[in-house]
Parts: C-alpha cells; sequence; structure tokens
C-alpha cells in the first residue's frame, strides 16, 4: 500500500532533521515526505534528503499546513507527524498501514509515549480532579458541572473525550502528534472555519475536531502499540503565554461543541447552555484549587479563561457559521503552485 508522511513545521530545523531520518530507516517507506514549513527562513539542508517534497506555507497555521501538505500528495494513505515527534519501531509504517484491512477503516490512531508531557510539565496540578477520581461527591459535583467521564473514545460536547479504547477498537477523534487518514475522507464536511481561529491564535484541539469529523465517514482505529514518542522541545507557543493559554482553550470549546452539534444535527441553544456550566465548572474549580495551594500559573490561566469565555459569547454568531474554504483552498493551490520545492530521488 503506497503512502505519504506530512510534517507541519515551524523553526525546528534540528527537530524536524532527527525525525526525518528516522523515517527514511524505517522498514516501509512513503513515496513522498512532504513537509509543510512556515519557518522565518527555507529550509536547504532538509531538502536534500530523500523523498522530500519541500513546500513554503504562507501561514505559520497548523492546520492549514496539514491540509496543505493533504493537498499535495496523491496518494490516499496519508500518516501525519508533529515536527518533534520519534520514532521508536521501524516496523511502524507496516503496523499502522495492516490496520487499514478492516472493512470501513478511515483512520488510524497509534498509541505514542511522551517524553515531556506539556500538560504534566507546565499545568498545575489539580486537586479538585483527583478528587474526583475516587470521591463520589466530588465526582457528582464534576458531572453536573458539564464534565462527566464518557465512554472509552468517545467524543463530546466542549471537546470532552473518553480514555483511550483498547486495541483495534474505534474512537472518534485523534490525538494530534501523530495519526492516520485516508485521503478522500478527510476533509469531507469539514468546518474551515478552524483555520480561522488559528489564524487569529484562538484555536484549540484542531486533531480532536478532525478526527470527529472523519469518524462520521467510517471508523478510525486505535494502535495500542506504541512506536513513537513525542519528545516535546519545550518551546511551545502554549507556554509562554498562560493568559493566551487559556484563553484559546476556554473560546475553542464553544467552537468544538458547535461542531458537535452541527455534525450530529442536534440544536445549538442546550450546546450552549453547557458551555456556560462547563466554563463556569472549570473556574470554579480553578478558584478552590487556588485556595487549597496558590500558584501564580493557575491565576494566569483562570484570566485567560475569563477572557476567552467573554470572547466566546461574543463571538456566537461568528463561531456557529460554517466555512466551505474557498479561500484556504485557493491560498494552500498557490502555495503548492509557487512555492514547492520538489525532490528528485
Amino acid at each position: 500500500m503506497k503512502f505519504d508522511v506530512i510534517i507541519a513545521t515551524y523553526n525546528r530545523r534540528e527537530s524536524l532533521r532527527v525525525l526525518v531520518g528516522q523515517i527514511l530507516e524505517c522498514s516501509h517507506l512513503p513515496e513522498k515526505i512532504i513537509i509543510v514549513d512556515s519557518s522565518m527562513d527555507e529550509n536547504q539542508e532538509i531538502q536534500s534528503l530523500g523523498r522530500i517534497t519541500y513546500v513554503r506555507s504562507s501561514h505559520s497555521n497548523q492546520p492549514y499546513q496539514r491540509y496543505v501538505g493533504y493537498l499535495a500528495s496523491n496518494n490516499d494513505t496519508l500518516v501525519y507527524f508533529d515536527d518533534d515527534m520519534r520514532i521508536v519501531d521501524k516496523q511502524c509504517f507496516k503496523k499502522i498501514l495492516a490496520v487499514y484491512a478492516g472493512n470501513d477503516v478511515v483512520g488510524v490512531q497509534p498509541n505514542f509515549a511522551y517524553e515531556h508531557d506539556f500538560f504534566d510539565h507546565k499545568i498545575p496540578k489539580s486537586k479538585t480532579r483527583q478528587l474526583a477520581k475516587n470521591n463520589i461527591l466530588f465526582k457528582f459535583l464534576k458531572t453536573i458541572s458539564g464534565n462527566p467521564n464518557i465512554k472509552d473514545g468517545k467524543f463530546w460536547l466542549t471537546g470532552i473525550r473518553g480514555k483511550k479504547p483498547d486495541n483495534g477498537k474505534s474512537l472518534e477523534w485523534f490525538n494530534g502528534p501523530v495519526f492516520s487518514a485516508r485521503k478522500k475522507f478527510l476533509y469531507e464536511n469539514f468546518n474551515f472555519s478552524l483555520f480561522d481561529l488559528y489564524r487569529d491564535k484562538m484555536g484549540k484541539a484542531e486533531d480532536a475536531i478532525l478526527g470527529f469529523t472523519l469518524s462520521n465517514q467510517g471508523d478510525i482505529v486505535y494502535l495500542e502499540d506504541s512506536c513513537f514518542y513525542h519528545d516535546d522541545q519545550d518551546d511551545s507557543t502554549y507556554s509562554a503565554d498562560f493568559i493566551s493559554f487559556g484563553k484559546r482553550v476556554a473560546y475553542s470549546r464553544l467552537y468544538l461543541s458547535f461542531e458537535y452539534a452541527r455534525l450530529l444535527n442536534k440544536s445549538k441553544i442546550p450546546v450552549f447552555a453547557h458551555f456556560n456550566l462547563y466554563i463556569f465548572g472549570r473556574i470554579v474549580s480553578m478558584l478552590i484549587n487556588q485556595i487549597i495551594h496558590f500558584d501564580i500559573t493557575r491565576s494566569k490561566l483562570i484570566v485567560g479563561y475569563l477572557k476567552g469565555y467573554l470572547k466566546a459569547i461574543t463571538d456566537v454568531r461568528h463561531l456557529l457559521l460554517f466555512n466551505s474554504g474557498s479561500y484556504w483552498k485557493e491560498e494552500a493551490e498557490n502555495d503548492i503552485k509557487y512555492k514547492t520545492i520538489p525532490k528528485l530521488n
């Protein structure tokens, strides 16, 4: 089975070089490694490696860059990587491709380990979340505040996700650093407003909503075998400004909820009510945690959540709009046409 690898990258030359080198050492090789680069300077070194198709992106916008890679590919099976992923099993592509032998499979979510987990490393621990795991009262309060535990593999309002399912079971979301999809299904009924959110620095969880949109076309299968690890470079834009991070998270939750309702043909009114309940519950939970143990990072997150919530309820009509993507498609096609440097092997 032929496939292409797509990597969206920004200012991580060394990390990208390591990843591409590991891809080229695998037992099954992609026809093309499509690198969509929004870095300030062109990466001529990476272009000298085998199988590279190098595209300069007009936008520093990860979901847009992934879309450029999608349009630049001629194969039906795509494997996406973040530029800080690492491969620990040279049979990884063979294992991913084998999953597509199943009927109605439109995507594969491989398992992976973390070298550094941003949320464990940077975000302060939540005492109330830990209590909700074992205490019936706190679990009840968590549920009625709009944040229930849902079934494994499921996707719900405000981007709430269940745990990873058992190996070979289906799930309704992607977990961003690495995933695979059938090209012909990937952007069916997709709302390109997501690209607008990322352009405006207000987007979050693009991988999850892309996966949920795809899951309405067929099965995304979970591959438990961990062939990868995420070598987080600890230079994420999220960790640079926690107020902006909290603002993005809160704001994007309403977009995720509206998309959930749109894709399942549900009313937007109860969805909007749930969003208000959910944000209220999260802010109250963070305030309780501040009383238990003060943390300056959490204070910034609270401020960010409040700003994101206020902006979201102001932008409700905008977030309800469906964007068919004509502008973004034209931008992507122009990038491919005028900014592609193909590598002949």
